[in-house]
Formats: C-alpha cells, sequence, structure tokens
C-alpha cells in the first residue's frame, strides 16, 4: 500500500527568489516530519484553477509569494482577521470540507522577531518599515 506523504509548497511568479524551499525543506530533514515543499511558478491568469487542483493531488496547503498575495483573497472561500486586516495573505490552507482558508503570517512573525530581538521596541516609538512588504507594516502595529 503506498502512503500518502503530505505536499505543501510556495506559490509566485516568478518563484526563483524564493528561499522558502530551501528553508522548509531542511525544517523537514531535521525534524523528521513525512512532506514535501514544492516551489510552484504559477501566472497569474492560471491562479484559480491551480489553487483548486491543489488539494485533490495531496497538498494540505502552500505559502504565497509575488505578485499573489492580494489576489488570493479574492479566490479564498474564508480569511481570517489577520488577512484581512493586512489585506493581503501569505498562506493557504486547503480544509477537509474543500475550502480554502487564506491567512498572513507575515505580521505576526515581524512583531515576534521584534519582541525576541528588540524587547524595548513600542508600536507607540514610531512607524517601523519593512523592505519588501505587500503592505506598511504600520498597520500590523495598530491592531
Amino acid at each position: 500500500m503506498i502512503e500518502n506523504v503530505p505536499l505543501a509548497g510556495v506559490i509566485g511568479h516568478p518563484i526563483t527568489q524564493s528561499k522558502s524551499p530551501v528553508l522548509h525543506g531542511h525544517w523537514l530533514r531535521r525534524y523528521g516530519i513525512r512532506g514535501h515543499y514544492i516551489p510552484m511558478d504559477v501566472a497569474s491568469a492560471n491562479l484559480d484553477s491551480v489553487l483548486r487542483a491543489l488539494p485533490k493531488m495531496g497538498f494540505v496547503g502552500v505559502n504565497i509569494t509575488i505578485p499573489h498575495k492580494i489576489k488570493v483573497l479574492e479566490i479564498a472561500d474564508q480569511i481570517t482577521d489577520r488577512a484581512t486586516i493586512i489585506g493581503a495573505a501569505n498562506t493557504l490552507i486547503f480544509r477537509r470540507d474543500g475550502k480554502i482558508m487564506a491567512d498572513n503570517t507575515d505580521g505576526y512573525g515581524f512583531i515576534e522577531n521584534l519582541r525576541q530581538h528588540a524587547p524595548q521596541w513600542a508600536a507607540t516609538d514610531g512607524p517601523a518599515v519593512v523592505f519588501g512588504a505587500a503592505v506598511p507594516v504600520a498597520r500590523w502595529c495598530r491592531h
């Protein structure tokens, strides 16, 4: 009997700049987690059909990078409050009921990194900038 191995990946266009496959591959191996993390170059015109096909192929979720972070909000069946507030999603979860849930972990990761490495920083100190971000970080810090 062939055992199903969970699949995940990152979708963008282009995708060659993404470090996610190397990073996630490292953690899968390091902790002995069964699964594969696959980079996928998907043009905007194909995004909806590709996302709807992935769960049927064994994917449990994908990360989203440029230029699709805003567009996936139109495709998702459910959107977390974080993704709504930020106005973009970087994570899609394919639920067992067939629905696609969009989330954004960028803000949480940014704030947790600040808490760990700059515990004296407070959002009231003034604006913060993340170069390469799709939306202003100040929106994350207000909520």
